[in-house]
C-alpha cells in the first residue's frame, strides 16, 4: 500500500481534485450552514446557489471580456502551403497576386534614388549601413513617417554629424535640405519616408509588407519556423541557421498596411469601433520568405560568423493562414451557463417568495 501511494503523482492531479473538493467543502459548505440555520434547509440550499451561479456569471463576464481564466484556443498561424520557387506552381490564389522577389524594386537603388532618406538612415545605423531587402527600407521608412522637430534636433542631426559627414560631402543637394529649420526638415523627411513606402506598396498588389518594428512580424516568423523545421525544409538537420528570414507579408484581416499609430486621434478611434462592431473577420493570410544560409564553420572559443545567404538558391515562401482560434467562445459558454442557472434559481426563490407570501396573507385573513 506505501509503495501504492508513493507511485500516485499528488501534482497537479490528485493535489488539484483534493483543493476543489475541500475548498467547495468549507467555504460553500461553511457558507450553507450558516444561512440554513436561519432561513431552513431548502431555502438556504437556493439562496447559496444564487450567490454561487451569479458569482460565477460575474466572474466569467470578465473572463469573457478580456480573454482569460477558462479561455479556448489562442490565434496562432496555420501552415498551408511551402513554395520553394516561384517557378513552382502555387496552390493558394491570393499568394498568386504578390509579385516574385526579383519583380520588386531593389532595396539599394531605391534608397539611393531618395538620398535624403538614406542619408538619415545612415546618421542612425553608420556610415556604412546599406539595406539588404525592403523590408530594411520599410522598417527606415515607418520610423521616419512620424519624424518630428524634435527628432530632427535631438537624433537626426548628432547622427548626420557622426555618420553622415562622407555622405553630405558626396550630395551637397542633402547638405542643403538638412540646414534648414528642424520642422521643415522633419517634414521633408516624413514626406520622402511615406512616398518610399507607398512606392513599395503600390507594387505589391493589396500585400503588406511588414517592417522589422511591427510586432505581427516575430509571431509569423516563429510560426514559421516551426513549420519548416517540423517539414525539414532544409534537410532532416533543418534548424533556425539553415535559413535567413528576408521579408514577412500579409494580406487581409482588419488592421491597415499603413501602422495606426500615424493616424489621428479620431482616425484611431473610428477603426476601433468600426472593427469592433465588423461581424465577419477577413482571412488574414501570411508568407514569410527566407533563402538558404551559407554552412559556414565555426571556429571554437569565437562567436559564430554572421549569417550569409546562399548563392545561387531561389527564395523559399512559407503560406500561412490565421486561425483566430475560439479563446473567448469557453469563456461565453460558462457565462451564459452560469447566467441560466442564476435566472433558474433566482426564479425559484421568487416563486418561493410568492407562496409563502400567499400563505402569511391567508392566515392573516382567517384570524
Amino acid at each position: 500500500m506505501t509503495a501504492m501511494l508513493a507511485a500516485i503523482s499528488f501534482d497537479p492531479t490528485i493535489r488539484g481534485i483534493l483543493v476543489v473538493v475541500v475548498g467547495t467543502t468549507v467555504l460553500v459548505g461553511s457558507v450553507y450552514a450558516i444561512i440554513a440555520t436561519n432561513t431552513g434547509i431548502r431555502a438556504g440550499f437556493l439562496i447559496v446557489l444564487a450567490g454561487l451561479f451569479g458569482w460565477m456569471f460575474l466572474m466569467g463576464t470578465v473572463w469573457w471580456i478580456y480573454g482569460i481564466g477558462l479561455k479556448g484556443r489562442d490565434p496562432s498561424w496555420m501552415p498551408v502551403e511551402l513554395n520553394y520557387s516561384r517557378n513552382q506552381p502555387i496552390d493558394t490564389a491570393v499568394v498568386k497576386k504578390l509579385p516574385p522577389s526579383d519583380e520588386l524594386p531593389d532595396a539599394k537603388e531605391l534608397m539611393e534614388s531618395h538620398p535624403l532618406l538614406l542619408a538619415v538612415a545612415k546618421a542612425s545605423e553608420g556610415a556604412d549601413w546599406e539595406p539588404e531587402s525592403l523590408t530594411d527600407v520599410v522598417t527606415v521608412a515607418t520610423g521616419l513617417a512620424v519624424a518630428g522637430a524634435d527628432d530632427v534636433e535631438t537624433t537626426i542631426g548628432p547622427g548626420i554629424e557622426k555618420n553622415g559627414t562622407d555622405f553630405l560631402a558626396d550630395h551637397p543637394d542633402v547638405a542643403t535640405e538638412l540646414a534648414g529649420a528642424p520642422a521643415d526638415v522633419a517634414a521633408k523627411i516624413s514626406a520622402e519616408a511615406i512616398a518610399v513606402r507607398d512606392k513599395i506598396e503600390d507594387q505589391l498588389n493589396g500585400w503588406c509588407l511588414l517592417s522589422e518594428t511591427d510586432t505581427r512580424r516575430g509571431e509569423a516568423v516563429a510560426s514559421s519556423d516551426a513549420a519548416m523545421t517540423a517539414d525539414d525544409a532544409f534537410g532532416d538537420s533543418t534548424t533556425n541557421s539553415s535559413y535567413i528570414v528576408r521579408d514577412v507579408f500579409f494580406h487581409g484581416g482588419k488592421e491597415p498596411c499603413t501602422p495606426i499609430a500615424e493616424k489621428s486621434l479620431v482616425s484611431r478611434v473610428w477603426h476601433r469601433i468600426a472593427t469592433t462592431f465588423q461581424v465577419k473577420n477577413p482571412k488574414l493570410y501570411g508568407v514569410v520568405t527566407v533563402v538558404k544560409a551559407k554552412q559556414l564553420p565555426t571556429i571554437p572559443g569565437e562567436a559564430p560568423p554572421p549569417p550569409e545567404a546562399e548563392e545561387g538558391t531561389s527564395t523559399v515562401s512559407m503560406v500561412m493562414l490565421r486561425n483566430l482560434g475560439n479563446r473567448r467562445f469557453i469563456p461565453f459558454c460558462f457565462t451564459l451557463i452560469n447566467f441560466l442557472l442564476f435566472a433558474v434559481v433566482a426564479s425559484q426563490l421568487h416563486v418561493r417568495d410568492k407562496r409563502v407570501m400567499a400563505a402569511k396573507a391567508a392566515f392573516e385573513a382567517g384570524k
